[in-house]
């Protein structure tokens, strides 16, 4: 069985990745490496001058309702894994250099090639992604939930969940800067 796995590839690449399903017979190299076998998604990625790999990437948690997907990098070189909420990045002719991604877990995943960004989400902040690096964190948004609702040419829209009001609420976030107005206001007092 295969799990639904969104594929995103839209900065300039010369890589290739498949997701296989569970069970596939190739030998995988685990990212992380714990020890033993563990429930993941398996990707084969064909770098252009280097032998085809299979990365196992370990799921975050136990559930399907969160992000599991493959992403361009903005390097050109590198491929973005979120599996289960865990995120990955690894170069596609090094298996063995990758980094996990932060936010834990990874509710959500926009790719916005004009800024060479990829940004991501948690239940309280988004993240931005350059080429190399971590661009910016977002001060918290939200007491317990965001859902992207929009991204736009230097913004993305959604709602955020706003426990002492008991409602959602409208937020919009630069991500050229990572401010954002709207939103909730968890540290706040009133």
């Amino acid at each position: 069985m295969l799990m639904d796995v969104k594929i995103q590839l839209d900065f300039p690449h010369d890589y290739q990745v498949h997701v296989l399903p569970k069970g596939s017979a190739e030998m995988p190299v685990r990212i992380p490496d714990a020890g033993e076998p563990v429930e993941s998604l398996l990707v084969r990625i064909t770098p252009p001058s280097a032998p085809a790999w299979v990365g196992s990437f370990a799921r975050g948690f136990d559930t399907d309702d969160l992000v599991t997907g493959v992403y361009g990098w903005p390097d050109g070189i590198s491929v973005g894994v979120v599996s289960a909420g865990y995120g990955y990045v690894v170069r596609a002719s090094e298996p063995k250099s990758w980094a996990r991604l932060q936010p834990m877990p990874i509710t959500d995943v926009r790719v916005m090639p004009e800024h060479k960004l990829v940004i991501v989400a948690d239940f309280t902040h988004i993240f931005a992604y350059g080429a190399e690096k971590s661009m910016w964190k977002s001060e918290r948004i939200s007491w317990d939930g965001i859902t992207i609702t929009q991204v736009a040419t230097n913004h993305v829209f959604g709602i955020a969940w706003d426990a002492s009001e008991d409602k959602e609420v409208e937020f919009a976030l630069d991500v050229r800067t990572g401010e954002h107005t709207g939103g909730a206001k968890p540290w706040a007092r009133k």
